[in-house]
């Protein structure tokens, strides 16, 4: 029975935040906002949507290791498993913007992760201050998309009003029961199998809800379009942090045993980093440091490649990371 509530949670939150996305932009649209605006932040949050209600129900429901381990090893799992098969597959093309914004927002938010765990407690105020990060963010973004926003058309709905308000309600009422039922089972299965909450969450919990990023970046691979993956997956993993993380604890106050996820912590860091490596290009801004003399071409921030090599090291070092889990 457990089993089958994991599983028909995950189904229902899959299905209720696809809904959720369609309808939500679909009524954007009848407000007159672009599609790049929606992209920004009515897409990057349906996209999230399953973290948020899992952990939120977890934190309520008194298992504060399926919070935590539903936003980290989802996290890791964006970075090392889809943007890694990703890039394995199709490498992708990356904008400065991504350098020099996106990625430094994730990376201190992760650092930001690190020091408020230590303490085994995610307070109200620092739920806060990670909330305010991710808005502030969010509104650099909308600022700087004002101009390109404008040339770009509005497009027209696909359904009516009265048909997308009750289709909004019931995507969110669906997200709901999803995420209780998947919490449920994810509790009761990992007492079943004598493993801790974290294994369970950071493994099947943390890769079930990050579904939906896993898609997206299938079809881009497909219609050839990467170009966004990567985009979307850092906005996600600062999201989780930044949302997901911020709204759960400002919620109930997330107490927990630090060690516990300190090597999954460890990873998730290690994996922004990584991620750095392969945005900055070392390969070619160790050659530039050669032909230039200057150190500072190391850190160089120039629209690029991400290629295979890097896609394979992300994903084998994610396969590592789930053996060196289960042993």
């Amino acid at each position: 029975m457990e089993y089958l509530m994991l599983i028909g949670g995950l189904a229902l939150l899959i299905l209720s935040g696809n809904f959720l996305v369609s309808s939500a932009s679909d009524i954007a649209r009848q407000l007159k906002l672009s599609s790049l605006v929606i992209g920004l932040t009515i897409v990057a949050f349906g996209t999230s949507a399953p973290e948020l209600l899992v952990s939120t129900s977890a934190a309520l429901g008194g298992h504060p290791e399926i919070t935590l381990g539903n936003v980290l090893g989802s996290n890791i799992a964006n970075i090392g498993f889809i943007a890694g098969l990703t890039a394995l597959l199709l490498p992708f093309f990356v904008t400065k913007k991504i350098i020099t914004l996106d990625i430094k927002v994730m990376i201190l938010l992760a650092l930001f992760f690190a020091f408020f765990a230590m303490d085994g407690e995610f307070s109200r105020l620092e739920g806060f201050i990670v909330l305010l990060i991710l808005v502030i963010y969010t509104i650099v973004l909308l600022r700087m998309s004002k101009g390109e926003s404008e040339e770009n058309e509005i497009e027209k709905p696909e359904r009516s009003l009265w048909l997308n308000i009750p289709l909004l309600i019931a995507s969110l009422a669906g997200l709901a029961f999803g995420s209780d039922w998947m919490v449920d089972g994810a509790s009761t299965i990992a007492s079943s199998l004598g493993v801790s909450e974290r294994v369970i969450s950071v493994t099947i919990v943390a890769v079930g809800t990050s579904l939906p990023e896993f898609t997206a970046s299938i079809i881009s691979i497909l219609k050839k379009e990467v170009g966004i993956t990567i985009g979307n997956l850092i906005g996600s993993n600062i999201f989780n942090i930044g949302a997901v993380l911020g709204i759960s604890s400002i919620i109930q106050p997330i107490q927990f045993d630090f060690n516990v996820f300190l090597t999954d912590t460890l990873w998730m860091i290690g994996y922004s980093f990584l991620l750095l490596i392969g945005l900055l290009n070392v390969t070619r801004n160790f050659r530039l440091m050669r032909e230039t003399g200057k150190v500072s071409a190391l850190w160089s921030a120039q629209e690029g490649e991400v290629g295979r090599i890097w896609g394979a090291t992300a994903l084998i070092l994610y396969i590592g990371y789930i053996v060196l889990l289960l042993l």
